[in-house]
């Protein structure tokens, strides 16, 4: 939860990726999180502007040219909002290249929801 205009209000969370993982996507509801998914940028363009997130998790099956094409993508989309990078694929070279392109942070999978919920929380109340 956090507070808007002096209202307690859910955090919002866009979750972004050819096919969302799952599990995250209940963990994050789990947690209490108002969470929507949908599988492109360029969909997530319209949904940035209506749903207005507080936070964009985007999940990378591979760390690729078209990934990190599609995390600059979600950056351009999504300006000041924090970007959290999520993807099962091991290496500290994936966690660089992510953060050099953009993004906020990053979470490992599978991920506890202790360890989501960490992680939102500290990005959200950093934007105030």
């Amino acid at each position: 939860m956090m507070k808007e205009k002096g209202k307690e209000v859910r955090t919002k969370i866009l979750l972004i990726g050819e096919n969302p993982d799952i599990q995250l996507f209940t963990a994050l509801q789990k947690e209490g999180y108002e969470a929507i998914a949908c599988e492109s940028p360029q969909k997530a363009s319209v949904l940035v502007y209506a749903f207005q997130p507080h936070l964009i998790i985007v999940h990378l099956r591979h760390p690729s040219r078209n990934d990190l094409a599609t995390l600059q993508e979600c950056r351009a989309v999504a300006e000041g909002i924090p970007i959290v990078v999520a993807t099962s694929v091991p290496g500290h070279e994936t966690v660089m290249r992510a953060l050099e392109e953009g993004a906020t942070s990053f979470l490992s999978l599978p991920v506890e929801g202790a360890k989501i919920k960490k992680v939102v929380d500290d990005l959200v109340a950093r934007q105030g």
